[in-house]
Formats: C-alpha cells, structure tokens, sequence
C-alpha cells in the first residue's frame, strides 16, 4: 500500500512537471507569435494595386508600417531587352499614421516634385553611365515590362545600390491583354503586325504608322487590347525593307486593302492613326485616294505639306532635308526649322474637300521635330474653306513634344536615333509633367474619338 502511494506521488509529480513544461512551451510560442506579429505590423511594407496591368491603366502605390513624419524615398526601376536600366525615385515624408499614398501625397524631390500618381514611370530615364540615351521600346510586346518599386529610409538621389531598401513590391506592365492575336504580316511586300483582339470579330479596325523608327508595335498591341484589329506597319528603317521601299503611297495603299481583307475585321470601319510623317501620309491618302475611305483619321504632330502624291519616294525628300538641319546648343539635332527653311509646302497639304471623315488632330506646340503646329493650323483652315471645318477636332498642348506616346511612358525630350546613313541625338521637345499629361489626356480623347466613329 505504502509503494502504491509512492509511486502515485510519482507519477503525479511527473504529470505536474511535464503540465508546467507544456505550459512554458505554449506561453514561449504565444509570446513568440506575438513578437512577429508586432514585428510584421511593424516592418515597413510597399504594395501596388494592381501589380499586373495594361500600359495604359493607372495604378495605386502606398506605403504603411513607417514611423509618423518619416522621410523616405521610392524608387522604380526597369530594365529593357538591351539590359539598360531605367530608373526614378521621389521623396516623401509619412503622415501621422506612417502612410505614403502616392495617388495623394506630394513628392518633396528626385525626379519630379508634386503629386504625380504615375511620375515613378513617366519620368523614368537611363540610369547613369548607361549608353546613349534610347527610346524606351519593347521588342517582344508579347511580354511585360517588370517594374521593381524599392523603399529606401531617408531622402537619396544616389548609391541606391550600396543601400538596403525597407521594402520592395514588383508591378507587371502589359501591351497585350490576354487573348490579344500577334500575327506577323509579310505579304505583297507589306511588312507589319497585325493584332486582333480577343473573339470572333468582325472587328473595327487601323492602320498604324509612326514615324521614320521602322516598325513600332506597342501602341497598335494597346488599341488591340481596346478592341479594335490593328495593323501596325513598318515602312524605312527596317531590315526587310530595302532602302528607300515602303515609303511611296502605293506601299500604304496596299496596306489598306491587305487589312480589308481580314476575315475578322469589319472591312467598312475602318481607320487611320498615324504619327509624324506616318500621319503626313494618312492626310495624304485620306485627302487624294479616292479609294481610300477611312471612318475617321487620326492624325498626331504632323508635318503634313511635306509629302505630295507625285513623288515615288519619300525618303529622297527626307534626305535633302539633312544638310539643313541645325544643331542646338547640346549637339542635339533640330529638324523643324532644316523643314521650314526647306520650304513646307503648306498650301499643299490637301487637296480641297478631299477629306470625307473625321480628322482628330493631337499637336504638341513644343515640338521641336516638324512644324506639327503650323501644320495642323493650315489644315485646319483649308477645311473650314471648303465647309468641313466641323470635321476637324483639335487639341493642342503647350508643353508637349514630338513624342506623343501613350499614357505614362517615360518623357524623352531627346533621345539617339537613327536617319539614313547617321545616328544623331534628336531633339523633341516637351516640358516633363506637362508633357506626361498630355500623353494622358490625349490618349483618353484619342479612345473617346474612335469609339465613336469606329
């Protein structure tokens, strides 16, 4: 009896031992779980909604979990095909509540000041002791630019890589939308990118045409995304075009009706949105081809005047142009006052009543490329001389350059490119922010402007 009671005891010490042990173990862990918990509340934390986008839609970029009043610094960076490294950053100080907003909050410095919701991509640039400064191109469209957002403690403009950021949130921009059709087109000598958006069709469709810089596919894949067909043409400064080819109007007549025959595009709404001399050339059409019958015509910083339907060639007439151009005080070429001293033909930018359509006119009057002001001025009062001046919409931004591009790409007043036999630094002109919001607002009335007459 007296072993039994001993061994009870025993058993019954071991129970409480191992009960108080267990209980240490769960108040260690609860406390330990309590501890990253406050941890985690308390670790800075950086996020964008939403984190895969179009291009074109804005995004949402806040910071939490910082101390009140605490200054720190958000950086985007971005490295294209060619391994070049684009980079901006901004300076901010959290609220009472140690928030950053940036939709709402204003940036105190780095390379805007304000508030700009979008200003950590529009005012990306090369980052120093990069090459030559470039045009920010996507290569493949069929896959995203990938931006890192970095918050850094304090106010720095330098050495980010030396620093350790608090936080880091990554963004995917798109031009193509899921379901969006890339069809490579290589056929009567038409050299292009024909994007159709998801579905059966028929579908409204464009002819795209930037200026002289080859085949440019970004924003005919974003109208695509919208839902319209897109073709998106090259014409000079292309490897599979010949020196020279792809520039009479014969080549862009073609094109129209290559893109007629699209079984998915609804060959009677059809349109033309071009830039630069690739809008000179709509204008052309659209004004003399009386087989060319556009729903609406599109038309950004045009040098229109300069081409007429007689000459074979477009590219001789650029040519002769070169040694007129003017250097500014940076080297930078400036190709507007070499046209205007070459003798714009302005009284020759149509011929009157041509046009039968709606003309949109986007002018950057900082454009520091073609005269696109003057241009769309004259253009302007020749059709309201042969009563169609209620076809002509015009929106002119004072700040705004050449590059008119869509929403929140990076702003480039001057950048390398490539004329026949040279490559030359060309100033386009455009005031930073100012510019940024017109490359906005214009691709809001550009959107609004199609879908109505398309």
């Amino acid at each position: 009896m007296a072993g039994r009671m001993a061994y009870n005891a025993a058993y019954w010490l071991k129970t409480v031992k191992t009960g108080t042990l267990l209980a240490q173990n769960m108040a260690l862990h609860e406390r330990t779980m309590a501890d990253m918990l406050s941890q985690r509340r308390h670790t800075p934390r950086v996020w964008a909604r939403p984190t895969r986008a179009l291009m074109d839609e804005p995004f949402q970029l806040e910071v939490a979990c910082l101390p009140p009043h605490c200054p720190v610094t958000l950086r985007s960076t971005l490295c294209n095909e060619g391994n070049d490294l684009w980079e901006a950053f901004s300076h901010y100080v959290s609220d009472e509540r140690g928030r950053v907003n940036v939709s709402k909050d204003e940036s105190l410095g780095g390379s805007y000041v304000g508030c700009e919701p979008m200003g950590l991509l529009w005012s990306l640039r090369l980052a120093v002791g990069g090459r030559q400064p470039v045009r920010l191109r996507k290569k493949n469209i069929q896959t995203p630019f990938v931006v890192d957002i970095s918050l850094f403690d304090g106010h720095i403009t330098d050495n980010f890589n030396t620093q350790t950021a608090l936080a880091v949130t990554t963004m995917e921009r798109w031009y193509m939308a899921p379901g969006v059709r890339c069809i490579e087109v290589r056929e009567n000598g038409v050299v292009g990118t024909l994007f159709i958006p998801p579905g059966p069709g028929p579908f409204p469709a464009l002819l795209d045409v930037w200026g002289l810089g080859g085949l440019m596919e970004h924003r005919a894949a974003l109208l695509a995304s919208r839902g319209y067909a897109c073709l998106a043409l090259a014409y000079i400064n292309h490897p599979e075009l010949q020196l020279g080819s792809g520039m009479g109007i014969s080549y862009f007549q073609e094109s129209w009706n290559l893109l007629q025959s699209v079984p998915q595009v609804s060959a009677d709404r059809l349109g033309l949105l071009g830039s630069c001399f690739g809008a000179a050339i709509f204008i052309l059409m659209a004004s003399e081809l009386p087989d060319i019958s556009p729903r609406c015509l599109v038309a950004i910083n045009s040098p229109s005047g300069l081409l007429n339907p007689g000459e074979g060639n477009y590219l001789e007439k650029l040519q002769r142009l070169l040694p007129e151009t003017k250097l500014d005080a940076n080297g930078h070429f400036m190709i507007k006052d070499a046209i205007l001293a070459f003798g714009i033909d302005l009284e020759r930018s149509l011929q009157a009543g041509g046009i039968q359509c709606p003309v949109l006119l986007i002018v950057g009057e900082d454009d520091q490329c073609v005269p696109s002001l003057e241009s769309a001025q004259k253009l302007e009062a020749q059709m309201r001389a042969v009563g169609k001046g209620h076809l002509v919409t015009k929106f002119s931004y004072p700040e705004a350059g050449h590059l008119i591009e869509p929403p929140y790409h990076p702003v480039m007043r001057s950048s390398a490119f490539n004329l026949p036999g040279q490559t030359v630094t060309m100033l386009w002109g455009g005031v930073g922010k100012s510019h940024a919001a017109a490359q906005e607002d214009s691709w809001r009335r550009i959107l609004e402007f199609l879908d109505k007459h398309l």
